[in-house]
């Protein structure tokens, strides 16, 4: 109900500015709010159509004329978009923001030509780790059906975490447009003081896309972790993913994937950790903006659902989730927050542990805020992120809370 009253609270606002508009169409202020609605709902079309008119009545408005040139340049208008920026960027009168802004439409605008184009990121974050080795949450483990007094503790534990990547993309010659991807990286996490859980993922990963009505991508990647000088896992995944545009400009993703990973032995226990696993899954994504706000919002939800088989059956599993998601800009800074449901069942009873078959379901929430400095100052991206997330088992081993915070600092190029 809320929901609705929102929608046509929003839809309310969207007409009075359209009323607004048809009755005093000079009216600049009443074109610009009109814009922001456009430009929020991502209607690039009505937005140049509302830019041109507010040129018409101030010609001389550099914000009107960046605006103009950022749209043609969303609508693929490139030869329109390079004239404009040229025609600013060669005007001595313009400020220094607005120069800064033209000039990075400009560099996308070029980068935008190129066949072969790279991107990379470098992170670098710290924080702490509430129950850092998923310690159980009672007071009780469980081991051949009988119940033992737990002697794992809850652990908080100050970790860094890194990772560095690289990305290729080359556009192929032909009428529609298709491209190749390839890229590889590393990611990490060192633990302070306790080195048991310290780990190391090496990946590479390569793609191809094809923007048409529906757009689509095949993808390939592969990757192997290191725990603490050890080689845990090691496994590859291909994924085939189709997304359509909707009303409201709505989007809908579906991705489909298979995936095979190799868990090695690891710390001596080779019974329970060599084997391989067998995963097929389907999730749906849904995205939207939400329009006439006074900030621009993103919101999201998706479904998903996996089946594991395992050379082991009491690590075949098939489980289903379930998030949401919202997206939106506060002061120039980013802000996301999601929640999310996982519910898993195993096929078999693990014989160590006892003669149940495990059920899980865990639920959290996310949190993430981003705000990148000036150019002058590196653009350095400053972040802050965390999540909760409350697990229940009918088996006590496996009902915990874990809980993390860090601050991080990213460098994208």
């Amino acid at each position: 109900m809320l929901a609705i009253v929102c929608l046509n609270t929003q839809q309310a606002i969207s007409q009075s500015v359209k009323d607004k508009l048809f009755a005093d169409p000079t009216n600049i202020e009443i074109n610009l709010a009109y814009l922001q609605e456009q430009l929020a709902g991502r209607n690039f079309k009505g937005a140049a159509a509302t830019l041109q008119r507010v040129l018409l009545l101030d010609p001389d408005s550099k914000l009107a004329k960046v605006l103009y040139a950022e749209v043609q340049l969303r609508l693929g208008n490139l030869a329109d978009a390079r004239l404009i920026l040229r025609e600013l960027l060669a005007d001595k009168s313009l400020s220094q923001d607005m120069r800064l802004r033209a000039q990075a439409l400009s560099d996308a605008l070029e980068a935008s030509q190129k066949r072969l184009t790279y991107s990379g990121s470098m992170g670098l974050a710290g924080g702490s780790a509430d129950n850092a080795l998923a310690a159980p949450k009672g007071p009780k483990v469980q081991f051949f059906d009988a119940l033992y007094d737990s002697t794992s503790p809850e652990v908080v534990e100050a970790f860094v975490d890194y990772d560095a990547g690289l990305s290729l993309s080359y556009k192929l010659p032909t009428y529609r447009e298709r491209g190749l991807t390839a890229g590889f990286g590393v990611a990490g996490r060192d633990y302070l003081e306790i080195n048991m859980a310290d780990s190391t993922t090496g990946f590479v990963s390569f793609g191809f896309t094809e923007k048409r009505k529906n757009p689509w991508s095949l993808n390939y990647n592969a990757f192997v972790t290191d725990v603490s000088g050890h080689v845990y896992n090691a496994g590859h995944q291909l994924s085939l993913g189709v997304s359509t545009n909707l009303p409201d400009n709505a989007r809908l993703s579906t991705t489909l994937r298979a995936s095979e990973t190799r868990h090695f032995s690891y710390l001596g226990s080779a019974a329970s950790k060599q084997r391989d696993n067998y995963v097929t899954g389907l999730s749906v994504a849904y995205a939207r903006p939400i329009t006439g706000l006074p900030i621009p919002l993103l919101v999201t939800a998706s479904l998903g659902g996996d089946v594991s088989s395992a050379e082991v059956d009491y690590y075949s599993t098939q489980s289903g989730s379930v998030s949401v998601g919202a997206r939106t800009q506060l002061g120039g800074m980013n802000v996301s927050v999601s929640a999310d449901f996982l519910s898993t069942e195993f096929d078999a009873a693990d014989p160590l542990i006892g003669s149940d078959t495990r059920q899980d379901e865990r639920s959290r929430a996310s949190f993430g805020l981003g705000y990148a400095l000036p150019p002058h100052l590196g653009g350095v991206e400053v972040t802050l992120s965390g999540f909760i997330a409350d697990t229940r088992s009918n088996i006590v081993n496996f009902t915990k809370t874990l809980s993390e915070l860090k601050i991080g600092l990213r460098k994208s190029f």
